[in-house]
């Protein structure tokens, strides 16, 4: 038969289907199955009758807003069900060269949280009644500060039809981009440190050997 049209850009990117200019970046992180069973060793299936709570992101740089988030969700039931979306994902809403981790990263970051009970690897943007059903959902769960939605449609729009939806205010205005600031400023502060040091340790050397005035790659200055 005839092969079915190419889906156009947006309805691909909302199925998570690559198209040009989708971000790719290869990952040399190594995952092992051994390596998710030891970040997992305390996940097990949800109880019968268990009130599961879901929430999602992008959880980059796993930090201590992400840690509060989640202990707060977790109070809501009984199982804590996380979801983290893929690298183009989280690229395509945060854009720039977000993600820092790569998914496997992040995914292990949030396996070793105390709070998780299991994780929903690279899940759907959009919540859908089938993936609620699936999953056992019993409350989709969301914080006051998150990414900006370009395409104005909502992401929870099912869950809160439903009535299952809580907003959660967040506790910090940490943000991955602070910790990328803070790491910038701190790589300046601490490069220009190290320069005056070598310069410190050439003048101490000239001055102790009587060596000839140099240039930081060994030729004599005139």
């Amino acid at each position: 038969g005839e092969a079915a049209p190419a889906p156009d850009a947006e309805s691909a990117q909302k199925r998570g289907i690559p198209t040009p200019g989708t971000f790719v970046r290869e990952s040399r992180f190594l995952t092992t199955s051994q390596m998710v069973r030891l970040f997992s060793d305390d996940c097990s299936a949800p109880a019968e009758g268990a009130r599961i709570v879901y929430v999602d992101g992008g959880w980059d740089m796993f930090h201590a807003g992400h840690v509060a988030f989640l202990q707060a969700a977790s109070q809501l039931g009984d199982y804590l069900l996380v979801g983290v979306h893929s690298d183009a994902v989280v690229n395509r809403h945060r854009g720039h060269n977000y993600p820092i981790l790569n998914q496997q990263e992040r995914v292990l970051s949030v396996l070793a949280c105390r709070y998780t009970s299991d994780v929903v690897i690279d899940p759907p943007w959009y919540l859908t009644r089938e993936m609620i059903a699936a999953l056992r959902i019993s409350v989709v769960a969301h914080g006051t500060a998150h990414d900006h939605n370009e395409d104005e449609s909502d992401p929870y729009h099912v869950p809160k039809q439903m009535g299952i939806f809580v907003s959660l205010p967040s506790t910090t205005d940490l943000t991955v981009g602070d910790i990328v600031f803070r790491i910038n400023a701190n790589h300046d502060r601490i490069s220009s440190k190290v320069q005056k040091k070598m310069l410190a340790e050439r003048d101490y050397y000239r001055n102790r050997y009587k060596l000839p005035k140099t240039d930081m790659v060994g030729h004599t200055a005139y």
